[in-house]
């Protein structure tokens, strides 16, 4: 989950980009959108950016729909590839969401005129550091951990997407581990009461061996 608040020793940095948010809300229009909402960070041969105030989205590889991130409110999805000629991901909204969507010229030239550079370069410290602790939960350990990881993070959604997504479900959409694969991790974890899934959701994790 691609939580800013969960960087560790983060409460400094995350006032200043505070600056950021409650600053453009002057500036830019608030929106409303609802669960399943898709948006494109390229619109008319710009690069958008999209600046969430409530509520949580996922972002999603366009050419295979493998779930990248959660991305929890408040946040900025736009600027990680924004050198790239084309975005090779959408947004897609897990719950309903207050969001400002402007293209990535209009916020760096508000920022330049507001010096807001500083709070800017703050959170693209934290998006950085959170992209580090999200490959160190994902790259390079077994498939058991990576499925653990999953079920952690599943444990943090809202409750629209825990009451809503099954447990294979979220953590096939996020990895290329295969299905059979995963049903037999939950249920020998089912079995041995490390877990509780009913219908297929993920109601409580009691606890999960180290090693499987």
């Amino acid at each position: 989950m691609y939580d800013l608040n969960k960087v560790v020793e983060s409460k400094g940095a995350i006032s200043e980009i505070d600056d950021i948010f409650s600053s453009i809300e002057t500036e830019f229009p608030l929106k409303k959108g609802v669960a399943r909402q898709r948006f494109s960070l390229d619109q008319d041969e710009k690069r958008m950016c999209l600046i969430l105030y409530s509520g949580s989205c996922i972002l999603k590889r366009t050419n295979d729909s493998l779930v990248l991130s959660t991305i929890v409110a408040p946040n900025i999805v736009g600027l990680q590839d924004v050198f790239h000629s084309k975005s090779d991901v959408q947004i897609v909204a897990s719950t309903d969401i207050e969001y400002r969507y402007i293209s990535v010229d209009d916020l760096f030239l508000y920022a330049e005129n507001k010096h807001l550079w500083k709070s800017l370069c703050y959170f693209m410290m934290l998006s950085t550091t959170r992209f580090s602790e999200y490959q160190r939960e994902t790259v390079g350990i077994s498939n058991y951990e990576m499925i653990c990881n999953f079920l952690k993070s599943l444990c943090h959604e809202s409750f629209e997407v825990r009451a809503t997504t099954t447990a294979l479900d979220y953590i096939q959409g996020r990895c290329m581990l295969s299905r059979s694969g995963i049903l037999k991790t939950l249920s020998t974890l089912k079995a041995g009461g490390y877990i509780t899934i009913k219908n297929g959701l993920l109601i409580n994790i009691n606890s999960l061996p180290k090693r499987f």
